[in-house]
């Protein structure tokens, strides 16, 4: 990490000491309520204290306000006993208070007259419907995911959730498709919307969406899956996948898991009707296995705990239609049919949490999460033969998190975290394959073989952020303000074994791509900050939840130095800064009603602004090294059949075997596309969505929750590209001739007309320019759906 990110990081670590602070866990648990006498009168000052395990400190305490009020948050998920003390009132008890993340549960006791040393214990179930939050959630506990039969991993709780939309070819069954990397979205969202996060802070990679670690779901106490519509502690609209991690306890507890399978159980349609139409083979699984385990207990009871955890998982699947290459090494793919491609990974974390009860109103977690992740034959399919895929080796990577929380008095709570990413991933040679390998495309086929085609090299992409908040409770309001930071950078090299690569016609070479190697990309997100304040406020039966939010995001790319290379001189590119460089206000208002004011039946609306994602995506689609023309072709006539292209390089005209060079500013700075200064730069320039909800949430009996909503979202900002060098006169109308055939409207043979080309002058000259949609025309996106659900909670 570069300086000025290591002293970044060094300030987050020292913010963990500071008199601000951010939920650790974001969406926190809590219980809340009304207490009242046997006439129904409000109780002010009574004492409430929710007790659990859970709790390092044992127990939470709050006291109801003027209008017999109450409010207890960041509360950790697990069963709780919470007991209500009045003097001159029999105290209350109510157990077996279980609580899930970013679930509100609502007791109003009635406590009676009498003598405060004597209970009276409640029973009954735990509520099942929140009536005071409207975000909507989907948690699943231990429980669940060790009885579900899938994968433990990001894909299988996409599948699990209803809402959730992943791409059909992510469909996981049992695990074949192992960690591979995905988008979640909902309610019409985008891919750049989705955010990974344990214990409430994030762990995407630089790359932006994507992971940079894979979870360990024995790490897990819950997985808490967040369904959009946040409140102002969110910067996106979009899924956001929590995992809140297991802290140990007073107990010394282990916890083992284990599954494997292989080929032998499994089957498939391939029937020798299929057989005889061409395909031999389908995608198999060899094997699937996943290991894991933790440890975890008192070092000092009430005082330090330690949890630790380890898993090795991975599995292999082959692809149907791809053989390895019998005769590597050679410049021809000659399939092996006995030995099939093979998409295999072998992937080990290991990790320790610890939790100090400072002092009696401090706390502190602090944990590190180690990992070597390696996925063999990575982006293989029928198209590439195994050795032309390239091997990820994610390590060293870990993820080192701290989180402090500071109790002051029994209404304000302070908190504060740091998590650090460190994030490698070079690319990979295969086995067999060197940096003198030239990589092969059979033309006729589109097959490529031999090695990849480029990406080899470096991959760095780590990020740190901080959160901090502050939040200060009475019994009708909940008010939090808190700040995000975040910082990162994204390197990559791009590799090219022997500088070129090759086009085959049938094993004829026909033509060769040449690479302005070294080349290497280089972007850094300087900083995303959010600033926001919310407040939760109950008035009776009602409530209403609002707040804003300040989002800015500030990205560049640094100076750049490339050394020479084979066909390029030495190149150096200056830094270019405020890509983007964005600044935008964010309301979002909600409200929940117990329509019936007996905490089962909530009627639930929101409305809020989110910007859409962005880390380093925009830097890199100005970094001049991208903009650069990295590659030109040539044709070649290999005139004495020795595979090596016999050409003066230097002279871009045609000589000896080959053709003239395809583009003369290979190897320099072409830039063709560029934005309009307010696109990238000013207040709300950024792409933003707003989305709004109207949802019912029932409680039916008392192990059944029904609820039912519609969900609109829509966009703005939008941007596209305009051809600056070619008008609507360089365009020429033309027809074509449909053939005639029985099967086509009136026979066919019609003329089909209102098609365009580009005038021959025109054609190629290309001089673009990224613009706000809305000065062309009118362009919009809108999504409306319905959701619907029921949870069953079944009697033990």
């Amino acid at each position: 990490m570069e300086s000025r990110n290591v002293a970044r990081t060094l300030v987050a670590v020292g913010l963990l000491f500071s008199p601000l602070g951010v939920s650790a866990q974001q969406a926190g648990s809590g219980i809340a309520g009304v207490v009242r006498d046997a006439t129904g009168a409000v109780l002010p000052g009574v004492t409430v204290e929710a007790s659990s395990p859970a709790l390092i400190e044992r127990v939470r305490t709050a006291t109801t306000d003027g209008q017999g009020q109450y409010k207890i948050v960041d509360l950790l998920p697990g069963t709780y006993s919470v007991t209500f003390s009045l003097t001159g009132f029999s105290s209350v008890r109510r157990d077996g208070i279980e609580l899930v993340t970013a679930f509100v549960a609502t007791l109003n006791p009635e406590m009676k007259v009498g003598s405060v040393e004597e209970t009276i214990t409640v029973s009954g179930a735990a509520p099942s419907v929140d009536i005071h939050n409207v975000v909507q959630h989907r948690v699943l506990t231990r429980e669940v995911f060790d009885a579900l039969p899938t994968n433990k991993g990001i894909p299988s709780y996409g599948a699990l959730t209803p809402g959730i939309v992943i791409p059909p070819n992510f469909q996981d069954v049992g695990g074949n498709k192992g960690e591979q990397s995905f988008r979640m979205v909902i309610h019409g969202g985008t891919q750049s919307e989705q955010r990974l996060l344990q214990d409430g802070m994030r762990y995407n990679s630089a790359e932006g969406t994507g992971r940079g670690f894979y979870i360990n779901t024995a790490n897990a106490d819950e997985i808490n899956i967040e369904l959009g519509g946040g409140g102002a502690e969110s910067e996106l609209g979009g899924v956001q996948l929590n995992l809140i991690p297991k802290n140990g306890g007073n107990v010394f507890r282990t916890y083992l898991f284990s599954n494997y399978t292989d080929h032998d159980l499994q089957s498939d349609n391939l029937t020798d009707a299929i057989r005889a139409r061409g395909l031999n083979s389908v995608n198999a699984v060899r094997r699937i296995w996943d290991l894991s385990g933790s440890f975890g207990g008192p070092i000092r009871k009430d005082k330090l705990w330690f949890f630790s955890q380890s898993r090795s998982w991975g599995g292999a699947n082959t692809i149907a239609g791809d053989y390895e290459n019998a005769t590597q090494g050679s410049w021809l793919y000659t399939p092996a049919p006995d030995r099939p491609a093979v998409f295999d990974e072998n992937n080990v974390t290991a990790g320790i949490r610890l939790t100090w009860q400072a002092a009696e109103t401090h706390k502190i977690n602090a944990s590190l999460d180690v990992q070597d992740n390696h996925t063999y034959h990575q982006t293989l399919t029928a198209s590439l033969a195994p050795e032309a895929a390239v091997h990820w080796k994610f390590y060293p990577n870990y993820l080192a998190q701290a989180a402090w929380q500071h109790q002051v008095g029994g209404r304000m709570l302070v908190e504060a975290g740091n998590t650090s990413l460190f994030f490698d991933w070079p690319n990979l040679r295969e086995p067999g394959v060197t940096e003198t390998t030239i990589s092969v495309l059979e033309q006729s086929t589109n097959f490529r073989y031999g090695a990849a085609a480029s990406g080899y090299g470096r991959r760095h992409a780590p990020q740190a952020n901080q959160r901090a908040s502050v939040s200060y409770v009475t019994g009708s309001h909940a008010f939090k303000t808190g700040v995000f930071l975040q910082e990162g950078r994204r390197l990559h090299d791009n590799g090219v074994n022997g500088d070129m690569s090759y086009r085959f016609n049938r094993g004829v070479p026909n033509q060769v791509t040449l690479w302005a190697t070294p080349i290497t990309f280089l972007e850094r997100l300087n900083l995303n900050l959010g600033i926001y304040a919310q407040d939760q406020w109950t008035l009776g039966r009602l409530t209403l939840n609002y707040g804003v939010r300040f989002d800015s995001i500030n990205s560049s790319v640094p100076e750049q130095h490339l050394p020479a290379g084979r066909f390029v001189p030495a190149r150096d590119f200056d830094a270019v800064p405020d890509v983007p460089n964005w600044k935008d206000i964010n309301p979002r208002v909600s409200g929940a009603y117990d329509l019936f004011g007996n905490s089962k039946t909530a009627l639930k609306a929101s409305i809020g602004r989110y910007v859409l994602g962005e880390f380093v995506g925009t830097a890199r689609n100005n970094n001049p090294v991208q903009t650069s023309v990295n590659s030109a072709t040539r044709t070649w006539t290999d005139r004495n059949n020795d595979f090596v292209p016999d050409c003066d390089f230097s002279n871009p005209a045609t000589n000896l075997e080959c053709g003239p060079l395809s583009n003369l500013n290979f190897g320099k700075l072409n830039i063709t596309t560029t934005s309009a200064p307010d696109v990238l730069n000013g207040w709300g320039h950024r792409g933003y969505q707003w989305q709004t909800s109207v949802a019912v949430e029932h409680q039916l009996g008392s192990h059944v929750a029904l609820n039912g909503g519609y969900f609109r979202t829509w966009y703005g900002n939008f941007t596209v590209t305009d051809n600056l060098d070619v008008a609507q006169a360089d365009f020429s109308e033309f027809c074509i001739t449909v053939p005639a055939d029985p099967r086509l409207p009136a026979g066919g043979g019609n003329r089909v007309c209102g098609l365009y080309d580009v005038n021959q002058a025109k054609f190629g000259l290309e001089h673009n320019l990224i613009d706000f949609a809305d000065k062309y025309g009118r362009m919009y996106q809108v999504y409306n759906g319905v959701d619907y659900a029921a949870r069953i909670r079944l009697p033990r």
